[in-house]
């Protein structure tokens, strides 16, 4: 059986930018992990779903979640910021409930969250014996506005985004392997089909035929690992017409082929 590693509690703040493709194997922490996302976007697979995190989503990650990613874009820079749950209690930072929070959280994108990471990066670097404390202070901020965003999304409080990004990435992942149109997912949800794309890109960042494309990507990846599965076997199974078609997304999405990826993975093992 295999067994996936559990990191050890710790207080790490950091920005990284990442220029190659990378996938981290299932995982876990004994402490929170914020991730920010900056620029670019990653496959998310978590105990609660899969998703694809986009410039201005804060991926939310417990203590001891299951979580995997998978950079699908050229560039990905991201905010890390991890903290043991001693830490909420002692500085008494208002979280969310835990059992209420998202994986992944649409933000806004008036650059508020970042500035707030950023003084958090800085007041980390220096270290010095306030530190701590005004890292605590910078948090007490990030959880209520953390609160005051996703009171809005249940809400609906955007007249100009009325469907939620969670409810529009479920529309869409129950389709990654389906023939249907974007005109007939739009039709569901009771949208034009320039409506229903200009809503996604708003919310998710990007178009809804990228978002499936890259998701079908995600998906032939994980198989390609995790199973043995033909490539012919996974192409009929992502709806693709014809392997050469899955054998051409893959390559240009990943600059490898499918058969590369696999071997080069199993090399890794």
């Amino acid at each position: 059986m295999l067994q996936h590693p559990v990191y050890s509690s710790e207080f790490t703040m950091y920005s990284e930018v990442s220029r190659s493709a990378w996938h981290t194997t299932p995982h876990a922490h004994e402490c929170f992990e914020l991730l920010y996302v900056l620029e670019g976007r990653c496959h998310i697979k978590a105990t609660t779903g899969t998703y694809v995190a986009a410039p201005h989503d804060l991926i939310i990650f417990q203590p001891y979640q299951w979580h995997e990613e998978t950079q699908l874009t050229s560039i990905y820079a991201l905010v890390c910021l991890r903290f043991p749950r001693e830490f909420i209690a002692e500085y008494r930072i208002p979280l969310p409930d835990t059992a209420q929070l998202p994986t992944v959280v649409p933000l806004p994108c008036d650059g508020t969250f970042r500035a707030i990471l950023e003084r958090i990066v800085a007041e980390y670097q220096q270290s010095d014996c306030y530190s701590v404390a005004m890292i605590a202070a910078y948090m007490v901020q990030f959880a209520v506005l953390l609160r005051r965003a996703l009171q809005q999304h249940e809400a609906g409080a955007a007249p100009d985004l009325p469907h939620e990004a969670t409810g529009l990435r479920r529309l869409l992942d129950q389709h990654i392997s389906s023939a249907i149109s974007i005109r007939d997912l739009a039709q569901q949800v009771h949208m034009s089909e320039s409506h229903f794309s200009h809503q996604v890109k708003a919310l998710l960042g990007i178009a809804p035929k990228q978002y499936v494309r890259e998701q079908r990507i995600a998906r032939a990846r994980e198989l390609l690992h995790s199973t043995t599965m033909s490539i012919e076997e996974i192409a009929a199974l992502l709806g693709y017409d014809a392997p050469t078609s899955l054998f051409r997304a893959f390559k240009r999405v990943t600059g490898v082929t499918p058969g590369e990826f696999r071997q080069r993975r199993s090399v890794r093992r």
